[in-house]
């Protein structure tokens, strides 16, 4: 599957917001879909594995609660050699898909459910600056260089 994930929602509307909203597109793709993009003229880059659980619920919408590690392939397809890009940190996602009709009711949903987790996550609105957490910013350190720590 490719997942693309657009930019997130901005103007006033977007301020007077608790969610972070970002349209998504995902497309199932065959065995060959890198050699697609070869042809197109994308290069790969880096390659991440995420290791985690995903559970679904209904609360006035269906909302799914991600919980993950996010691991740098220090080798192409090498997902046995994965490292932890921030070791004993899991990335928390709550999301929830809106269309127009029903935007109003999933943000609601949404921004109910994280008040639970209020006192359990650091939780954040990317884009926003609550301060950022000291491992966050070594893991976008991480992302960004080799191997060998060279920043690239």
């Amino acid at each position: 599957m490719v997942r693309h994930i657009g930019g997130a929602m901005r103007g006033s509307g977007a301020d007077q917001i608790s969610v972070l909203v970002r349209a998504m597109v995902e497309s199932k793709v065959s065995k060959n879909v890198l050699r697609l993009f070869y042809a197109l003229g994308y290069k790969l880059d880096h390659e991440l594995l995420r290791v985690g659980f995903a559970f679904h619920f209904q609360r006035g919408a269906s909302i799914t609660v991600t919980v993950s590690s996010v691991n740098k392939m220090l080798k192409l397809h090498a997902t046995d050699e994965a490292v932890p890009v921030t070791p004993g940190i899991q990335l928390v996602e709550v999301t929830a898909l809106a269309s127009s009709e029903n935007y109003t009711e999933v943000v609601a949903a949404v921004s109910s459910f994280c008040e639970y987790l209020a006192p359990l996550l650091h939780l954040s609105k990317p884009g926003t600056s609550t301060g950022v957490v000291s491992t966050a910013a070594a893991a976008a350190a991480s992302l960004m260089s080799d191997a060998a720590g060279v920043t690239t």
